[in-house]
């Protein structure tokens, strides 16, 4: 049974691989280099998740978790803490995180929509209702200007004159290959990880995280129009509804209760190869 399921975890462990194979290629990273992270990602989790009485895992355990030789691990924990001790730019995740928010609070704040709910054309500058003061209530501390250059590069924004600024479109998407478009791929990536690692590891006390599909083996080419016709509508509208509600709940400022990230994803499914079997 161990033996089986070890199998399973390496099946598993390549098919998860092959997308993250073809991103590094396609950026001329090489097998050395993706080794050296993996040593690297092998032993921040060894050492965070499998510590004993809620201490972190010591050289010894980690060496005999992961394969490594004691001096190798010591090195990378070495080049870890390191790392964490550097000084820390914003995150992409983080910034990503704060111009969704930003964008869902222009279509959803009543100080910045119009009377028919649309939303308004902001000043860029100046007392609420501007972008200045959007910036201020849901960005927090990430610099306006980086906010603004992000949205109008993926076409979410369009700024008039450099005086105001006109939101097109509720939903900020990175689909150009670029730094920003990579970092918000990995962490796409990891949420959706996290919650399969999560429902195959859970303990009795904790809840399932909800992970489901839909997919079928037998579609033509030729309904694939009304199929994007169809997830776009839908799958919007529906995360309009959790984003609305993710709002309303939002913490407040110097709540006792701690508060973490929560949200939903939704992706599409489509397989790289067209067969053209018939019944």
């Amino acid at each position: 049974m161990v033996n089986d399921l070890r199998v399973s975890a390496l099946a598993a462990c390549r098919a998860a691989l092959r997308p993250l194979v073809r991103l590094l290629l396609k950026h001329g990273v090489m097998h050395r280099e993706f080794v050296e992270l993996s040593k690297d990602v092998y032993v921040d989790v060894a050492r965070s998740d499998y510590g004993l009485r809620g201490r972190p895992t010591n050289v010894s355990r980690t060496a005999l978790l992961t394969g490594l030789d004691r001096k190798e691990v010591g090195r990378i924990r070495r080049r870890l803490d390191q790392a964490d001790r550097g000084p820390k730019e914003p995150g992409g995740e983080r910034k990503q995180d704060r111009i969704a928010r930003l964008v869902s609070g222009w279509y959803q704040d009543p100080a910045y929509l119009r009377q028919d709910g649309t939303p308004m054309m902001l000043p860029l500058e100046g007392p609420a209702p501007s972008y200045e003061s959007l910036v201020k209530r849901y960005a927090g501390d990430v610099p306006g200007i980086t906010i603004l250059r992000e949205l109008e590069r993926t076409g979410a924004v369009k700024v008039h004159n450099d005086s105001a600024v006109e939101v097109l479109r509720r939903n900020y998407r990175l689909d150009k290959v670029d730094p920003e478009a990579l970092a918000r791929a990995g962490s796409v990536l990891a949420d959706l990880g996290h919650t399969v690692a999560h429902n195959l590891y859970r303990d009795e006390t904790e809840q399932s995280r909800f992970e489901a599909r839909a997919s079928n083996l037998r579609i033509p080419r030729e309904a694939m129009p009304a199929y994007r016709e169809l997830v776009y509508r839908e799958s919007q509208a529906f995360l309009e509804k959790v984003d609305a509600w993710l709002t309303a709940h939002e913490a407040v400022d110097g709540d006792a209760e701690p508060a973490q990230r929560v949200g939903l994803g939704v992706y599409w499914i489509q397989s790289d190869n067209v067969t053209g079997e018939q019944s």
